[in-house]
């Protein structure tokens, strides 16, 4: 997994490359800040750069892992730390961090210790032992002791612990009194308790490892310290405005710091579009410094992070952390290339002679990236709305209709203008001829020409016949649905950290690279910008030749089909019943709130949207709506927003319980993200009592204020997210399935097309010499059978559960090679991205509203590529056993036909190629078909 720049020289052409190794975890070593910093790296010329990757890490022995000069190497959870220092003292590398000091994390005692002999201040403590004292290997101990003269391992005698009264606690005869804090004494136990006096209202705070937007809970009856370990309590330090102060050190002479909102304010996290935690820049004084570099120097990590309080004048450190890099800040980023390259530079001479040619075999062997093949969903589009109709085929009045289908007995889709007045048109022949239901006509009529000039705007004319009679005709009509200006940003986001990680893992695969698109605008338009961006024309010379880049339209694989839709059907009538009242739902469901079933939050959600659609009526009598939001994106204004919120209310506030329909869920869900993302000022006064302005416009004032009314998005709105949050997780994955026979004919009859491609591209990966990308971009329903199939298979699943998968998520199947001897062992894992998925009304907004997409994780372990092959060829075996042959072939009458074909005699292709060139490299352009969706 090696890569070395080509597109700087080196500044000496005669001058070797320095080899720098990265052995961590796959999540850390390709992680976003990860790839800033070794692409900084690479366009030096001055490095060859090694990833070692989880498969080696986990799987080689250490005699098999890449040679290298300099080691990047730091543990995280299932990071083999041993393994890796034994590496380190056969190989012997330059270490950037010191491996073996960094089990001095693991205990919380060993870290205070040794800030308290450098002199380093911490907040006043006792020690509660209860386990013998830290454990530590001998052999780092002796060396803490060599290097700064404190014995850390000295055992240490079972403590007495008692409680004076209900504010106090007594530890080896030293009190201390409330408020404390309670720490575990093991570093990766961040399960920590903040204890209160009466005084201040008594309880507790639990602070833990960030759980969405959640980082502590108030536990009003929580007064008792835990006794079932050993802890650490340090007196409770009230810091200044209330924030925390990280600190990242470069070596000992580099250092940079923010400040974040503490957790034991009210314990929701403040997070920026891109899912991280809000922080801001803050200058140290030199004492903070001095701190700083003391840490970086004692406990040997030239990049360490720790966690400082300010108070009273005072500075105070309350943890040391290890290996931190900051988050989405570009200078930082420059510094740590340009400190590491000066670091290495210096350490080049004192490095040992080059190996030999037999001790550099290694090299061979190590698994590389060879193939990568990602399906993924298009970026951030506005609401879909529609209205649906159904009338009697064998009824007179509905012959005008029937004419349109012009003998055809699939489902055809009208976009054009002229097409959608012909469904007009016939709605007023209908209306003049016996029976006619002249209030549905009247309905479908005007909503034709209110959306027909509407960009992507369509019909969707489905019959059901029997016996060569159509029985009923479905007329639905649909709009919205349309590219956003977030979905570029988003699509040239991961194109452009893709290529990075590419670049550094095997650059190679650049020159092999296919993209698949749907025939939707929406999916097109994510595919070109991604190609773009993905194929990076800022490297091209203003002399050198336009680019033309190709995108290969594939309808047969990736565009929706009817072929599950009877099956999809009963699976939507099945969910009605989880919406009843007595239905306790099954444990593998999502479902936390067990108190109440879902019926029961059913009722409260509609209470809460006729409570917000009266909130909505009065504060439009009485606010000038048109200057409440100045800016409006997306083709919207009021009257639109309007008009998307009163048909959710009619869908939940003007029918029964019993006819109430889940499917309403996704489209309440779906706006609530769209409105907190786009029209978030707008959103949050319309529904405020009075018309209030919300805190949370302020820029500096995320929404972050707990559920009381008081500050943030209005309550209820607050409660109306959290409710329509927790139905759709529990609706939206059932509709492709609830039983998994369910999940598996739906997953076939979806998306089987496409998982047998995939699997011709990890046959073709196998047999070629050379490196390959391969990217589909589609649609949610494809997405969710894919991963449906995936999980349903005998691949190792590793994923607890599958997350919400928002727009771009997308599941990756990437194939490693390496060589053992005249032979070739292929070896594959499929991760997952959920997408840009965040809590939107705790995200700060900036002008592109684009949240990030988050990270992918694995979804199953590492297994040899012909075993996945084989695996996954077993579902083509289940289709023939089941006779789906209709989800085995072109789907022929299960694609809708077009309407231009219809009345335009203009033939639909399965694949197409569409080709486009870059006008003004490194910009972001929109994108369509004349497909609208």
């Amino acid at each position: 997994m090696s890569s070395s720049a080509d597109s700087t020289e080196p500044s000496t052409p005669a001058e070797p490359l320095m080899r720098l190794g990265v052995a961590a975890m796959d999540r850390k070593a390709r992680s976003r800040p990860m790839r800033n910093i070794l692409s900084r790296l690479l366009a030096t010329g001055k490095f060859e750069i090694t990833v070692f990757g989880d498969k080696v890490i986990l799987d080689e022995d250490i005699e098999n892992w890449p040679v290298c000069d300099f080691l990047i190497s730091f543990y995280s959870d299932g990071f083999p730390i041993d393994k890796a220092i034994a590496y380190v003292e056969l190989r012997k590398p330059v270490c950037v961090n010191d491996l073996p000091l960094q089990k001095i994390f693991w205990d919380r005692r060993v870290v205070l210790q040794i800030l308290d002999k450098i002199g380093v201040p911490t907040p006043a403590r006792l020690e509660c032992n209860r386990d013998g004292g830290p454990q530590l290997d001998k052999g780092i101990a002796d060396q803490i002791q060599q290097s700064l003269g404190v014995r850390v391992d000295k055992p240490r005698p079972t403590s007495d612990f008692s409680m004076e009264d209900d504010d106090t606690i007594v530890v080896d005869g030293r009190k201390m009194h409330k408020p404390f804090v309670e720490k575990p004494v093991s570093g990766e136990n961040h399960n920590v308790n903040i204890y209160f006096p009466k005084s201040k209202g008594g309880g507790a705070r639990r602070l833990f490892r960030k759980v969405g937007n959640q980082s502590s809970a108030h536990e009003p009856d929580m007064v008792t310290p835990r006794t079932d370990a050993s802890y650490i309590y340090e007196q409770f330090v009230d810091v200044e405005n209330a924030e925390d102060i990280k600190v990242y050190t470069l070596g000992p002479n580099f250092v940079h710091a923010e400040t974040r909102k503490s957790p034991v304010v009210d314990g929701i996290v403040r997070r920026n579009t891109e899912g991280k935690e809000i922080r801001f820049i803050c200058q140290l004084t030199d004492a903070e410094k001095k701190m700083a570099r003391d840490i970086s120097i004692a406990f040997k990590q030239n990049i360490c992070g720790f966690d400082m309080l300010r108070a009273g004048g005072q500075s105070f450190v309350i943890d040391v952390n290890g290996w931190s890099f900051v988050k989405g800040n570009d200078f930082y980023y420059d510094k740590c290339a340009e400190i590491l390259t000066n670091f290495c530079l210096r350490k080049m001479p004192s490095l040992p002679k080059p190996v030999t040619e037999e001790a550099d075999k290694p090299r061979e062997k190590s698994w590389t990236l060879k193939s990568t093949i990602c399906v993924a969903r298009h970026g951030d589009r506005t609401p879909k709305c529609k209205l649906k109709f159904k009338f009697k085929g064998r009824d007179v009045w509905t012959k005008p209709f029937i004419a349109l289908l012009q003998g055809r007995t699939t489902e055809i889709i009208l976009r054009d203008p002229v097409q959608l007045q012909y469904v007009a048109d016939a709605s007023e022949a209908a209306s003049i001829l016996p029976g006619a239901d002249l209030e549905q006509l009247e309905q479908l009529r005007k909503i034709i020409d209110k959306k027909k000039s509407t960009i992507g705007t369509k019909v969707q004319l489905k019959p059901s016949f029997t016996d060569d009679v159509c029985d009923v005709l479905a007329i639905v009509v649909k709009w919205g649905g349309e590219f956003t200006h977030a979905a570029r940003y988003q699509a040239r986001d991961i194109a452009e950290n893709m290529r990075k990680d590419y670049t550094i893992m095997n650059k190679t695969l650049l020159d092999h690279t296919n993209v698949y698109t749907s025939s939707e605008r929406r999916v097109v338009a994510t595919a070109e910008i991604f190609t773009t961006a993905f194929l990076d024309e800022r490297e091209r010379s203003p002399a050198q030749k336009q680019q033309t880049h190709q995108l290969i339209i594939r309808k047969d694989l990736l565009d929706d089909s009817s072929a599950a839709k009877d099956e999809m059907e009963k699976v939507k009538r099945k969910l009605k019943t989880l919406c009843r009242p007595g239905l306790h739902v099954r444990p593998e469901f999502a479902w936390p709130v067990k108190e109440k079933d879902p019926f029961e939050v059913v009722k409260e959600t509609i209470e809460l949207m006729k409570s917000l659609r009266a909130t909505m009526h009065e504060n439009w009598d009485t606010l000038e709506v048109e200057k409440i939001q100045p800016r409006w994106c997306c083709g919207e204004y009021p009257y639109l927003f309007r008009e998307r919120w009163e048909g959710l209310f009619g869908d939940w506030c003007d029918v029964s319980l019993e006819k109430f329909d889940p499917s309403r869920v996704s489209e309440l869900y779906d706006s609530l993200k769209y409105d907190a993302l786009h029209n978030r000022t707008f959103l949050e006064t319309i529904f405020a009592k009075n018309g209030s302005r919300p805190a949370s416009i302020d820029s500096r004032s995320p929404v972050d204020a707990p559920a009381n009314g008081e500050s943030g998005p209005p309550r209820q709105l607050r409660e109306l997210y959290k409710r329509a949050k927790l139905l759709f997780d529990l609706i939206a994955p059932q509709e492709y399935g609830i039983e998994r026979s369910e999940k598996e004919i739906i997953g076939l009859l979806t998306s089987l097309p496409l998982l047998e491609q995939i699997v011709r591209d990890l046959q073709a990966a196998q047999a070629s010499d050379y490196p390959s990308a391969n990217f589909y971009f589609t649609k949610e329903s494809h997405i969710h059978t894919l991963v449906n199939l995936v999980t349903l298979s005998d691949l190792p699943i590793v994923m607890p559960h599958v997350p919400e998968l928002d727009y771009m998520s997308y599941v990756s199947f990437e194939v490693y090679e390496r060589s053992k001897g005249s032979s070739k062992e292929l070896s594959v894992r499929v991760t997952l991205s959920e997408g840009a998925h965040s809590a939107v009304l705790d995200a700060s907004l900036d002008a592109k509203h684009a949240l990030q997409v988050q990270p992918r994780r694995a979804l199953t372990d590492y297994i040899s590529l012909p075993r996945v092959i084989e695996i996954l060829q077993r579902h083509s075996k289940k289709a023939d056993q089941m006779k789906l042959t209709k989800s085995t072939t072109k789907i022929e009458g299960f694609l809708p036909v077009e309407g231009d074909e219809v009345f335009r005699g203009q033939a639909s292709r399965m694949e197409e190629i569409r080709s486009f060139q870059v006008h003004r490299p490194g910009s972001v352009y929109s994108a369509g078909s004349d497909k609208g969706e």
